[in-house]
């Protein structure tokens, strides 16, 4: 028995210049924390050949191009098991429009553990790659490659996407006291309201070039925060978290609503400096920065009406947890 552990990530800044429509041509980056909530892999051995999964669904089946789940049928056949296996996938959060990586985090966490499981261990830049490729590439999905650099990396990183397709992750020079001090002004409220990303990113990238202004300065700011942040002026960076969800609003009509528009007037009445909604957009959680001296009057106008999400940073990627071990690879 094999069990991964693999986080779930929030995005700064940068978010939308990570697909390979803007990136390819210019360039992008994308500046984002792993945090203390995880999506676990659980892979078995069975004594006989079927494929059992077992998630929101349940499924038993006797091939793998009998699998309904997208990422789980193409993962086995990237890491090339076709019988006699059972996979349970348990998630902190709920996966449906979370906007925290749960699809990617599940992608890279099941190819860590499947390659445990025949006894190969894979680095981070590969599983990420690998991920992105099933996603991307063969279930069509029209997603960034961020989230699946988060959750195979870790950590708060700088991710850079290269028009050759190439991927640099770039620590901030920050050390575990700042890192933890940034952490105490972020307050995590949940909307409420769930969505259906590849629309809305299916969107963004037809509005590619029309948006081009607009994404090449956002490009530009993880590189203009992780300064800030690395120099410790965190006021100032909860300030660029309002600027990047005002650029972020005007890539794709459904990225807001009136809704989402109210809870985060809402927060800033409250007492946040700055926020952002996380993810593709139209629901999942809002990111605010809430100095410390308000955060006890902000918390509790934010409760009365939603739901608030406890969290710290992560500093690990994908992590193998449980391994029963194996003396030589299955293959």
């Amino acid at each position: 028995m094999i069990i991964s552990e693999t986080p779930l990530r929030i995005s700064f800044v940068g978010g939308g210049t990570d697909l390979p429509a803007f990136y390819q041509q210019y360039g992008g980056a994308v500046l984002s924390t792993t945090i203390d909530k995880y999506v676990y892999v659980i892979v078995k051995e069975r004594y006989d050949d079927l494929i059992v999964l077992n998630y929101s669904e349940k499924e038993i089946v006797n091939t793998v191009d009998q699998i309904k789940h997208g990422i789980i049928r193409e993962a086995l056949l990237q890491v090339g098991i076709y019988k006699g296996i059972e996979i349970t996938t348990i998630a902190d959060i709920p996966s449906k429009g979370s906007g925290l990586g749960s699809s990617s985090s599940l992608a890279v966490g099941l190819l860590n553990a499947l390659y445990a499981y025949i006894g190969i261990t894979k680095d981070s830049g590969i599983l990420a790659e690998e991920a992105c490729c099933i996603e991307i590439e063969r279930l069509g999905n029209p997603i960034g490659k961020q989230d699946q650099y988060a959750a195979a990396f870790g950590g708060l990183k700088l991710y850079e996407f290269l028009p050759d397709n190439k991927v640099i992750a770039k620590p901030l020079k920050l050390d575990l006291g700042n890192i933890l001090e940034l952490s105490s002004h972020l307050i995590l409220v949940y909307t409420g309201l769930t969505r259906n990303a590849s629309t809305i990113l299916g969107e963004q990238n037809k509005k590619t070039k029309a948006n081009a202004e607009n994404l090449v300065e956002m490009s530009r700011m993880p590189h203009n925060v992780k300064d800030i942040l690395e120099s410790c002026d965190f006021d100032k960076f909860g300030e660029y978290l309002e600027l990047a969800w005002m650029r972020k609003k005007a890539l794709a009509n459904q990225i807001s609503s009136s809704d989402i528009d109210n809870l985060y007037e809402k927060g800033i009445l409250a007492g946040a400096i700055g926020g952002k909604l996380l993810g593709a957009g139209g629901g999942g959680f809002i990111l605010f920065y809430v100095p410390l001296d308000r955060q006890r009057l902000f918390l509790q106008k934010m409760r009365s009406e939603y739901k608030v999400l406890p969290f710290r940073f992560n500093r690990y990627g994908s992590r193998i947890i449980f391994n029963t071990g194996r003396n030589e690879p299955m293959i």
